[in-house]
């Protein structure tokens, strides 16, 4: 199943639930105006039968403070319902707030 959160620029989510495992490709900007969306769409996949999300982020071209707590956020209502977030093929934008804020553990595992 593949879901798009939206499908305006200048982001687009596509997620996609298989055996467990949920895995989401972020592309474009995320930002003060969707990162809600995008922390709540994370956040329930655990209701979606999700035991692990893996978010593709290689795409992402722009990520500020808000879209991070966005990740917190999710991450954070995930591991309560059980499940595992973990980030995956950082993009140069991503690794450098990662590295920034001292996230990169928390959300990567590198």
């Amino acid at each position: 199943m593949v879901q798009t959160v939206t499908d305006d620029a200048p982001l687009n989510v596509a997620t996609a639930v298989e055996d467990g495992v949920a895995r989401v490709a972020i592309q474009g900007e995320l930002d003060l105006d969707r990162s809600d969306e995008v922390a709540a769409e994370l956040a329930a996949l655990s209701g979606r039968g999700a035991t692990s999300v893996i978010v593709d982020v290689s795409a992402l071209s722009f990520i500020d403070s808000s879209g991070l707590r966005a990740l917190l956020t999710a991450r954070e209502q995930l591991e309560s319902a059980g499940t595992r977030l973990h980030l995956t093929n950082l993009s140069p934008a991503v690794e450098r707030v990662l590295d920034m804020t001292g996230t990169r553990d928390l959300l990567s595992g590198e």
